[in-house]
């Protein structure tokens, strides 16, 4: 299985990184959907409701099994060994989705 290496010293070098790691359609809805479900949960547990922990940690052993079963790599979660570094995969992942979920709606809207 391939390693993913996540370099996060800059926005450009994560981004063509990240992108590289989730090619495959499956992939990257998984990803979406899980994104989507941890800023729900995030929401959840800033409005006190402690139940928005569920989806943040559901999300992760999700996303691990998606990168196995439909890309074949490992996770870029795993590619720093530190917290900072983890974090930094985390929350870049969420901009990732900010940033790629409209133009991914397109192309499944235009695919049908």
């Amino acid at each position: 299985m391939e390693a993913s290496s996540i370099p996060v010293g800059s926005w450009h070098e994560f981004f063509t990184a990240y992108e590289a790691a989730h090619q495959n359609t499956t992939n990257r809805w998984i990803h979406h959907v899980t994104h989507l479900a941890v800023a729900g949960g995030f929401g959840a547990l800033v409005a006190g409701h402690l139940w928005g922990i569920v989806p943040i940690v559901a999300s992760l052993p999700v996303n691990w099994l998606a990168h196995l079963v439909f890309e074949g790599n490992r996770p870029a979660f795993f590619a720093p060994a530190d917290a900072w570094g983890k974090a930094q995969v985390a929350l870049g992942g969420l901009v990732w989705t900010a940033t790629t979920l409209a133009p991914d709606v397109r192309r499944l809207r235009a695919s049908r």
